[in-house]
C-alpha cells in the first residue's frame, strides 16, 4: 500500500511485520493441538487393540487351566515359565534317541542317515525294526545320484549311500494297503497279535514323501505283530490265499517271508547291544503340550507390558491439562492480538483513502508552477494560478509573461509533456 507519510508508513510496516509473526505463532499452536489430538486417538486405538489381545491370550491360558492373578503378575508367569521350563528339560532328555552322529547336511540334495530319518514310538517296535534294518542304518539318503557321488567320493567309497532318482518307484508299497488277511474278502479271518504294517508305525519329523520312498524299499510290506505264537499263526492262514511278507514280533523275533524262524540269526538282542543305531523316540506329548504353554506364557506377558505401556502413556497425554490449558491461553491471546493488529491496519489504510483527493479533485485545484515551465508559452498582464498536473501549484505573477497568453477561467498552456491549467487570475 502506498503512502506519502512516513511515519504512517514505519507504523503500517510494524504493525505488518507483528500480524505475519501472529499468524505463524497462531499456525504452530493450531498444528501442535492437531498433533496431540491424532496421537491421542493413535494412542487410543492402541489401548484398544492391546487389551483385545491379551484377553485373547488370557482365555487361551484359562483353556490350559492357568489362571492370572490380579496382582504381581508379572511374577506369577515367571515363576510358571522357570517351572516349565524345568519339566520341558526332563522330558527332552528322557527318551530314546539315536546316538550316532547325522551325516552333515551341506545341500539340500542330502536328507540325512536312515537311523535319523524316522521315529518310533514303542521301545519294543523300535528295537525290533532297528535291529532288522541294521545294515541300512548308517546309510546316507540323498535325492540325486550326483550328491550321493560326491558323498562317495569324499569318503573315499567307505560311506554307504541311496540315491532316491535311482530307486524305481512302480514296485513300491502302497502305503494304503490293507493287510493280508483283509485283501481276500471270501477267505478273511481273525487274526491274533494285532498285526499292523511296520512302516505305519513309523513317524517322519520331516522330508516325509521321500521318507515314505525310503522305508519302503527297505520295509516292503513287513508286520508287526506281538509275539512268535501270534505270527506263526498269522503266516498259516495267510499263506492260504497269498504270500506272507515279512513278520516282527515286539518280542523281538523274526519269520522271514520265505518262512524261516528260530535261531540266534533270527533274534533281536537287547536295546542296549544295538549301540545307539536305534530309531529315536518322538517327543511325549506332554512335552508339546508344556512347550504351548511356555509360548502362550511368553506371549501373555508381552501382551500384557505392551498393554500397561499404552494405557500409561495414554494417561499420560490426557492429564496433561496443564500445560495444554496455558498453551490454550496463550493461543487465546494470540488470536485476540491478531484481530488487534488487524483492525489497526484496516484503520490506517482506511484513513489513507479517505486522505487522498479524488481524481476530479487533483484536475480542479490550483497548482503553482514554475517560471521555465511556462516562460514561453504565455505572457499574462495580470497574476494567474495555473494548475500544473501533478506538480503542485505555481503563481502567476512570478512568470514572465510572453506572447500567447490566454485570457478568462479555465485556459490552457503546455510545454513538453507537462499539461498547465489556467484555473483563475487576480488583480495586479
Amino acid at each position: 500500500m502506498f503512502c506519502n507519510d512516513y511515519k504512517v508508513q514505519q507504523r503500517m510496516a510494524k504493525l505488518t511485520k507483528e500480524k505475519d509473526s501472529l499468524s505463524k505463532s497462531i499456525k504452530e499452536y493450531t498444528d501442535w493441538f492437531d498433533s496431540k489430538v491424532q496421537h491421542i486417538a493413535t494412542v487410543e486405538c492402541q489401548v484398544k487393540e492391546a487389551m483385545r489381545k491379551e484377553s485373547q491370550l488370557k482365555n487361551e491360558l484359562n483353556g490350559h487351566r492357568i489362571d492370572m492373578p490380579e496382582a504381581n503378575v508379572l511374577e506369577h508367569i515367571d515363576s510358571l515359565i522357570k517351572g516349565m521350563a524345568v519339566q520341558e528339560n526332563v522330558l527332552k532328555q528322557h527318551r530314546r534317541k539315536c546316538t550316532h552322529d547325522d551325516y552333515p547336511k551341506s545341500n539340500q540334495d542330502i536328507l540325512g542317515k536312515i537311523s535319523h530319518l524316522a521315529q518310533i514310538e514303542d521301545d519294543e517296535v523300535a528295537k525290533v525294526i532297528s535291529w532288522h534294518l541294521a545294515s541300512d542304518m548308517d546309510c546316507v539318503v540323498t535325492l540325486t545320484t550326483a550328491a550321493a557321488r560326491r558323498i562317495f567320493d569324499e569318503t573315499k567309497g567307505t560311506q554307504q549311500v541311496l540315491p532316491l532318482d535311482s530307486i524305481y518307484k512302480k514296485n513300491l508299497p502302497d502305503w494304503n494297503r490293507p493287510l493280508p488277511h483283509l485283501q481276500n474278502k471270501g477267505n478273511s479271518f481273525s487274526p491274533i497279535g494285532n498285526p499292523v504294517f511296520a512302516r505305519n508305525l513309523l513317524i517322519f519329523p520331516e522330508h516325509m514323501e521321500n521318507c515314505k520312498i525310503v522305508f519302503g524299499v527297505l520295509l516292503g510290506n513287513t508286520i508287526i505283530i506281538d509275539n512268535l505264537e501270534a505270527a506263526i499263526q498269522y503266516r498259516k492262514e495267510v499263506v492260504k490265499t497269498t504270500d506272507c511278507p515279512t513278520l516282527l514280533t515286539r518280542k523281538g523275533d523274526i519269520i522271514r517271508s520265505n518262512g524261516k524262524f528260530g535261531g540266534l540269526p533270527n533274534k533281536a538282542p537287547p536295546i542296549e547291544k544295538l549301540r545307539g543305531m536305534v530309531f529315536g523316540a518322538p517327543l511325549p506329548p506332554d512335552y508339546h503340550i508344556i512347550c504351548q504353554q511356555i509360548d502362550l506364557l511368553q506371549q501373555y506377558r508381552a501382551a500384557f507390558l505392551q498393554c500397561n505401556e499404552v494405557k500409561n502413556e495414554l494417561e499420560e497425554l490426557q492429564s496433561n491439562n496443564i500445560v495444554e490449558m496455558g498453551k490454550k491461553e496463550e493461543l487465546d491471546e494470540m488470536k485476540e492480538k491478531l484481530a488487534s493488529v488487524e483492525q489497526k491496519l484496516g484503520m490506517i489504510s482506511s484513513n489513507q483513502r479517505n486522505e487522498l483527493p479524488s481524481h476530479s479533485e487533483v484536475h480542479d485545484m490550483p497548482v503553482p508552477l514554475n517560471q521555465a515551465e511556462i516562460g514561453r508559452e504565455i505572457r499574462c498582464p495580470h497574476r494567474f494560478v495555473y494548475q500544473v498536473m501533478g506538480r503542485g501549484w505555481w503563481d502567476g505573477k512570478q512568470a514572465q509573461c510572453m506572447q500567447g497568453s490566454s485570457g478568462g477561467d479555465g485556459g490552457k498552456i503546455g510545454r513538453g509533456n507537462c499539461t498547465v491549467a489556467a484555473v483563475g487570475h487576480r488583480d495586479k
